[in-house]
């Protein structure tokens, strides 16, 4: 199996016509995510994922398989072991991945980190890190890698982001104060004033992202 990276932009779904037709296709657990949303930007950021979700699995006749998610909310595919996906969004961009091994993906539109918050997510030793003059760029993606790989691991943030220690040096790792992660690579990219991050055993998840058009 190869690894995919899929992308679109949802405000391509602002065409009332293009919506609907994509939402009649969705499964009954996407509908629900989607109607949920109050704003109609969220409602395109969900449907958006939905679409990149169905179209990775047709790939392997799996589209009409609903995903289940374990008891901290990590998504899989029941009946099919061997395909591991992971789904992000955020700004007006949404984001899926697929594997053959366990992945974890965040996307975060670029923010301001102010210095309370700096010191709030990350440790001493990860600010020398943050180059960027303001520090948001480097601070957005820094967050995306600990986000990934909280998703990868399936804890959500739960698992706090100072319990996980970043090191950028090449090739970039990390450490966890409760389980081994040192393993992990990451896949880093800018896209579109988004800052995107691929956690997953392979040091080069994709060379690319593949935006759905």
């Amino acid at each position: 199996m190869e690894n995919h990276l899929y992308a679109i932009h949802a405000d391509i779904l602002t065409d009332p016509e293009l919506f609907r037709q994509w939402y009649k296709k969705m499964p009954e657990s996407r509908r629900q995510k989607i109607d949920n949303f109050r704003f109609d930007k969220d409602k395109r950021l969900s449907l958006g994922a939905g679409i990149l979700l169905y179209n990775g699995l047709c790939r392997y006749g799996a589209e009409t398989t609903e995903p289940e998610y374990t008891e901290h909310g990590k998504p899989y595919i029941k009946g099919y072991p061997g395909i591991h996906f992971n789904i992000s969004h955020s700004g007006n961009i949404a984001v899926c991945a697929f594997s053959d091994k366990e992945l974890g993906v965040d996307i975060e539109k670029t923010k301001h980190f102010s210095e309370a918050l700096i010191d709030h997510v990350f440790l001493p030793q990860e600010k020398r890190f943050i180059r960027s003059d303001p520090a948001d760029m480097d601070c957005t993606l820094m967050w995306t890698i600990k986000e990934s790989i909280m998703k990868y691991l399936g804890t959500g943030i739960g698992l706090g982001a100072k319990s996980i220690a970043l090191d950028l040096n090449a090739p970039a790792s990390a450490v966890c104060d409760s389980r081994d992660i040192t393993w992990l690579r990451f896949t880093t990219f800018e896209a579109n004033e988004h800052m995107l991050t691929v956690c997953s055993p392979y040091p080069d998840f994709v060379h690319e992202i593949e935006w759905f058009k």
